[in-house]
């Protein structure tokens, strides 16, 4: 498999900014038989109209979504549009959108989407290498469906991907297909054939504080009660004030780990989306298992780079182990969370990034609301998970 990764600034002009990156891409990539375009971009780009114009260019399907912020091996960019384009002799790749999710049986309608993004013949083996997946935001729904749907449907499957998002007004994140837009659908993408993709997760798990309590009583994304007191009641025990008007801006600092006692599992981070002062509940991205201890950690910094430095250096050294495969192209999912908390440094990770980027290799990504990646991948097992205050790696 061959990869390039284009940016355009241009925002405002769908033709231009096609015409941009098509170029771009054109001198920098010689196409193969199969071509699947990746389009990641600020959520003021028309990206219905530009996924239709780069189709209509290039010639093949490009799907995405709108961002926080992009990432290139330049490093992070607020206002720009990212195209990274996957081409190949020996793999295949097919897209699939989903049924609106926001009504009726959403969990058939995702499986349904994740088992059309392959060839309708043989040739590719049994089960795509990679499946990436671009979700909308604000669906009735944890963000841990995505990869447990998956899970069920075509087992043994790594997912990548993110949820979309924007700059914080929750109202402009869509999903894009090739000269259409989405609120409530998935895209999905399968990579099937000669691929040996490679994973790295990583999270910061800074302690506020010591005050490890049981989660007795949630329901999926809600939690009730931590310990003998409400959630609410939990969180002033810290210290923090509850009475604020976007928990999930005044709690971004603040996400919760989970671990399970005695477990030797990647911990899972989640952070606070909703309160209802009414229960003293919480209301979280993710799923929040009952009987898992829960600690609420503060998020800073120098934690996101030292967390950031050494997931690069993780997943170069896991594909140097490849001798018989050529990566080209690392793929960067990180939460809006971590650029929120790195302030005025938001440029941070993507200057990380790019200084430790290898001479050949393209960088592509985006900050999200929420991430998802396998916590296990190898030996023939996959554990796919929707994660928050992560960043995600999968080089191609």
């Amino acid at each position: 498999m061959r990869s390039a990764v284009a940016i355009s600034y241009e925002l405002d002009d769908p033709a231009e900014a096609a015409n941009q990156l098509a170029g771009s891409i054109r001198g920098k990539l010689p196409m193969g038989k199969s071509s699947v375009g990746i389009l990641l971009c600020d959520a003021d780009t028309d990206g219905a109209a530009l996924t239709g114009e780069l189709k209509k260019t290039l010639g093949f399907e490009i799907a995405g979504m709108t961002t926080l912020a992009v990432l290139d091996s330049a490093g992070h960019h607020e206002t720009a549009v990212v195209l990274t384009v996957l081409t190949a002799d020996d793999c295949g790749f097919f897209t699939a959108v989903s049924e609106p999710l926001s009504e009726g049986d959403y969990e058939q309608k995702i499986a349904a989407a994740y088992r059309a993004a392959g060839p309708s013949g043989g040739g590719y083996g049994d089960k795509p290498g990679v499946i990436f997946t671009f979700c909308p935001y604000g669906m009735p729904f944890s963000g841990d469906r995505y990869p447990d749907i998956l899970s069920r449907t075509m087992p043994g499957v790594p997912l990548m991907g993110g949820i979309a998002s924007d700059d914080y007004d929750y109202n402009r994140a869509r999903i894009f297909f090739s000269g259409n837009e989405y609120k409530d659908a998935l895209v999905s993408i399968g990579v099937w054939g000669n691929v040996k993709p490679a994973f790295v997760l990583r999270h910061v798990t800074s302690r506020f504080a010591e005050r490890i309590r049981r989660v007795v009583e949630a329901d999926k994304n809600i939690v009730y009660k931590v310990g003998d007191e409400t959630f609410i009641k939990y969180l002033e025990s810290f210290g923090l004030k509850t009475d604020v008007e976007d928990p999930l801006l005044a709690f971004t600092s603040y996400p919760m780990m989970l671990t399970r006692e005695g477990g030797d599992e990647t911990p899972l981070m989640r952070h606070i989306c909703g309160l209802n002062p009414a229960d003293g509940s919480g209301e979280f991205f993710g799923d929040v298992p009952t009987g898992t201890l829960a600690n609420i950690c503060l998020v800073s910094k120098e934690d996101i780079m030292a967390a950031c430095r050494e997931s690069m250096k993780a997943i170069l050294e896991e594909t140097n182990k490849q001798q018989d495969y050529k990566y080209s192209t690392v793929f960067c999912i990180s939460c809006c969370g971590r650029a929120i908390i790195l302030g005025r440094d938001s440029g941070a990770e993507g200057s990380i990034l790019s200084e430790m980027l290898p001479p050949e290799t393209s960088l592509a990504g985006a900050y999200c609301l929420g991430e998802i990646c396998p916590a296990r991948y190898g030996d023939g097992e996959v554990s796919n998970r929707f994660h928050n205050c992560s960043i995600t790696f999968c080089m191609l």
